[in-house]
């Protein structure tokens, strides 16, 4: 891949039934890491001690880093119905192109993740380094057979290794995207407000169906596999 990114997604083009569009393009680190744009004073909602989630090492930090990722998405689209059809195109760092057309909701979920995995969020991050070769806008069934996949190969097809680690990884993410909705809630919106939070509701789903389902999933793969 491009030697200065690793990031899946590069930049997103969304064109609205309106006809008119907007371009993200996605400032990144070295490392990968989401740098957003912050035209403003960030909101209070994205201060580090607001809602802050249980799990997180961070201290020294004023600002959440996945809740500054996700305001810049929500100033853009703020004005936007949840369910108006959306035709979303990625271009990832090889300059690959995909091409969806989802309910803003649903392409919403790219965002979310985005803040969540490559924002420096000490918890979505470690799940990182297993996205970079992930297809852009994947499915949750999609995302999480690559991640049950990825457990596959650390613990060299060891079921029960893959299927524990899945499970204790789980849990502070789900928290994540559960503390993130909270953020969400103290501010005020109505319908064209709403599809970041139903995104991150979205993104939890995912999470609970894949502890779910990370037996099953498995077992799929390894009889894929042979």
């Amino acid at each position: 891949m491009n030697p200065t990114s690793d990031a899946w997604y590069h930049e997103l083009a969304l064109k609205f039934q309106d006809g008119s569009r907007e371009m993200f393009f996605l400032d990144m680190s070295r490392s990968g890491r989401h740098m957003p744009r912050q035209a403003r004073q960030p909101a209070d909602w994205t201060r580090l001690a607001f809602h802050k989630c249980p799990c997180c090492p961070l201290s020294q930090e004023s600002y959440c880093p996945a809740a500054l990722s996700l305001e810049e998405t929500i100033l853009k689209l703020s004005r936007r119905t949840s369910t108006e059809p959306v035709a979303a195109t990625a271009v990832d760092s090889e300059n690959r192109r995909t091409i969806v057309t989802w309910p803003l909701q649903q392409i919403g979920a790219v965002f979310v993740q985005i803040a969540v995995f490559s924002s420096g969020c000490p918890v979505g991050s470690r799940f990182r380094p297993m996205l970079r070769d992930v297809r852009p806008f994947s499915t949750s069934r999609e995302l999480g057979k690559h991640l049950v996949f990825k457990y596959l190969v650390q613990h060299k097809s060891d079921p029960q290794a893959s299927e524990q680690a899945v499970l204790s990884e789980l849990e502070p993410l789900r928290e994540v995207f559960a503390y993130l909705f909270m953020r969400l809630e103290t501010v005020s919106r109505d319908s064209a407000k709403d599809a970041i939070p139903n995104s991150i509701a979205h993104m939890h789903a995912m999470t609970l169906y894949l502890g779910a389902k990370a037996k099953e999933l498995v077992q799929e793969i390894l009889q894929e596999m042979r």
